[in-house]
This record gives C-alpha cells, sequence and structure tokens, in this order.
C-alpha cells in the first residue's frame, strides 16, 4: 500500500518532537522521499533504530529491523515499528537466504567498514527481483560544506581539508562516495543499480551544517536520559516551521545524500 504523498514540511514537524533541528532537517528529506515508494512485503530494515523513520515515512508495521545498539532495538519493539526487531549486524544477518522482497537501509551503510560483506548480505537475503533502497551522504558531503568553503575563500584551506576529515571521523563515515563507486559495489554483490538520485540540495546541506554545530549537545541527552531533546518543543518548531521553510523545501542538484536504488537479478 502507498501512502498519499506528503510534504518535507510534514515529516520535519514529526522530527522536530523528537530530535534537534539539524537532524529533524536531514531525516525528514529522506523519510519523504522514502515516503514516495511503494514497498513489496517482507522488508527489512537494517539498522532501524527505534523504528521512528519507518513508522513516520511507510505508516505500516514491517516484517523485520535488525540494529547493533540494543537500546534502539528494545525502543523498536515497543514502538511496534516491526514484527520482529532484533540486535545484529549487517554483515550477519540472522534471517534465512531469499526473505525479503525489499531492504530497506537509511544512512547506515556508510558506518559499516565491511562493506561488501554487509551488501553480499543483503544479496542473500532478498528474494530473486527484491529491490534495496538506501540513503548514503554523497561525494558532496566532503566537497562542498560550507565552513570547508568559507575557509578555502579566505586563504585556510587547510583548515577546510581538516575540518572535513574530522566531521567524517565524528560522524565514522567510512564511506562518502560517488554514484559510480557504489553502482560498482553494488554490482560486486550481484544488485544492479536502477537510480541514484540526488536529495539534500546544497541549499538545504549548508543549512544543516550550521545548525549541526548547536546539536551536538544533543548527543549526551541521549547518553544521559535516552532523549536527544528535552522540555518544549512548541517554540522550537514554531520558529524552526518559518525561518527554515525555503531552505528545507529547496531542489536542485548536486546533493549531499544520495537515495539509491538496487534490485537482484532474477537469474
Amino acid at each position: 500500500m502507498k501512502s498519499k504523498a506528503r510534504s518535507r514540511d510534514y515529516f520535519f514537524d514529526h522530527y522536530l518532537d523528537k530530535t534537534p533541528i539539524a537532524m529533524a532537517f536531514w531525516r525528514s528529506l529522506e523519510c519523504h522521499r522514502y515516503s514516495l515508494e511503494k514497498l513489496s512485503h517482507p522488508v527489512l530494515d537494517v539498522g532501524c533504530g527505534d523504528g521512528f523513520l519507518a513508522r513516520v515515512a511507510f505508516e505500516q508495521k514491517l516484517e523485520a529491523g535488525i540494529d547493533l545498539d540494543p537500546g534502539e532495538v528494545k525502543l523498536a519493539i515497543q514502538s511496534n515499528s516491526y514484527k520482529k526487531a532484533v540486535v545484529a549486524s549487517a554483515t550477519k544477518i540472522p534471517f534465512k537466504s531469499n526473505s525479503f522482497n525489499t531492504v530497506v537501509s537509511n544512512c547506515v551503510l556508510e558506518h559499516i567498514p565491511p562493506i561488501d560483506q554487509a551488501l553480499k548480505e543483503i544479496h542473500r537475503v532478498l528474494k530473486k527481483n527484491g529491490r534495496l533502497m538506501i540513503t548514503v551522504p554523497s561525494e558532496c558531503y566532503s566537497r562542498d560544506t560550507f565552513f570547508a568553503g568559507v575557509l578555502k575563500a579566505v586563504g585556510l584551506g587547510f583548515l577546510g581539508d581538516w575540518y572535513v576529515r574530522n566531521l567524517n571521523r565524528v560522524f565514522k563515515h567510512y564511506h562518502v562516495d560517488d554514484a559510480a563507486t557504489w553502482k560498482k559495489r553494488l554490482e560486486k554483490a550481484g544488485l544492479k543499480m536502477e537510480k541514484a538520485e540526488y536529495i539534500i540540495p546544497l541549499k538545504t546541506f549548508h543549512t544543516y551544517e550550521r545548525w549541526m554545530i548547536l546539536a551536538f549537545p544533543s548527543k549526551l541527552l541521549k547518553v544521559l536520559f535516552d532523549r536527544w531533546v528535552i522540555g518544549p518543543r512548541g517554540p522550537v518548531k514554531w520558529f524552526a516551521s518559518r525561518w527554515l521553510h525555503k531552505a528545507l523545501n529547496a531542489n536542485g542538484k548536486p546533493g549531499a545524500c544520495y537515495f539509491i536504488v538496487a534490485r537482484k537479478a532474477k537469474a
């Protein structure tokens, strides 16, 4: 069942209830793009987290979710987002071969050093002609950052390079690559890329980047209270929905993230 079209603002509003502005900004665009796709069940969510994206984007319970974080899996179970959610690695998926018509994975694969093994496992659990849908940072995430551009413009390019290296280190990005590189990886695993669309236009990415610094204290809240934000969200939502609406709804290419669809060969 395909849900009726919902706007980026719709998803932004939902995410602002539970995440800092920067995270809500990025996730709402991913969520919006996933919501445009029709799912073929059964579905596996690789790196499911607490299940919030799947719950909001697809508005239906998915068959299975896996994640390395036991706390997030516990939340996913409590939220009733999946028929089954388990603690497991993408490099060793605890399901039989040819089990799923669809595998989704939202901004997860870039964090996995043995990416070829993860893609091999995804290929294994997909049924013939099954689809893989993922989001991953694009080459623009490293090449076109706002702060690195400012530093380069004032003759401090070396500091810009340092900023990009550490940005990816902090977020544990092992694979920030172009579509051609992902195409080769997918083909190596037996998956044929059908599309690689840019999402998160650069204007939106730069807005996200400027707000990202203010989001770092939320990481401490997550550790201490298992919540990204505390306190009333009304004022935050009022401000963000008005002042960030234009950047949120920007379009154009290139973008800082890819939405990639690949398919397992029939034979």
